[in-house]
């Protein structure tokens, strides 16, 4: 058995699709992107929404 060292996501990417287009994309902090993805359901109830855990790099992230 193999061990991962990976870092537990701190921030996920919504997205918005038109089909297979996307519409919306936005990453943000778990709390922010919770209602983001809230606020773009009651929006666009008709289309689908997506929030997924992502790895941020925090040497890229702006303002840190």
């Amino acid at each position: 058995m193999t061990e991962t060292l990976e870092t537990p996501a701190t921030h996920r990417r919504v997205r918005v699709w038109f089909g297979a287009n996307t519409i919306a994309d936005h990453t943000a902090t778990a709390e922010q992107a919770a209602q983001y993805e809230e606020a773009m359901r009651r929006r666009f109830a008709s289309l689908r929404v997506t929030s997924e855990p992502v790895l941020v790099d925090t040497q890229a992230v702006p303002g840190r």
